[in-house]
């Protein structure tokens, strides 16, 4: 404790004294969702998309932001539900435009070579990029 308070007392006396060395302090990257590119830093540091936390703290704290670009994924029905429920389905419309084609290009190509009536291997006939974006290679 000691230690540590003569060395930020020593750097202060140092940038007094010498200012020409001043560094500019780095500016935290702000955690952005990939999707939206909203701010998610209030959410837990794993996260990587606006979760239903994220929408809680813009429906009560940036109301206008929340309606300008989250109240927007929700569908016409869902629209009479309770909050908590909206919370989810905009969480879950953020989650799905991220992993949707990426599971439907997985499925397309499973449901094409699995096919048993096919006379030869079709996995050639299909573009390695659409693989790679599947996973499967």
């Amino acid at each position: 404790m000691e230690r540590n308070l003569i060395c930020k007392m020593y750097d202060f006396f140092n940038h007094m004294i010498n200012p020409a060395e001043l560094t500019l302090a780095q500016k935290p990257k702000i955690k952005r969702c990939p999707v939206i590119g909203l701010d998610i830093s209030m959410q837990p540091k794993r996260t990587k998309f606006l979760s239903i936390t994220g929408i809680k703290w813009y429906y009560r704290y940036e109301r206008e932001i929340y309606y300008q670009f989250l109240s927007v994924r929700l569908s016409p029905e869902s629209l009479n539900k309770d909050m908590k429920t909206q919370f989810r389905q905009i969480a879950h419309s953020i989650r799905n435009v991220e992993s949707n084609p990426r599971n439907n290009t997985r499925r397309a190509i499973n449901k094409l070579l699995g096919d048993k009536s096919s006379l030869f291997n079709n996995l050639n006939l299909i573009d390695k990029n659409k693989l790679q974006e599947a996973g499967l290679k």
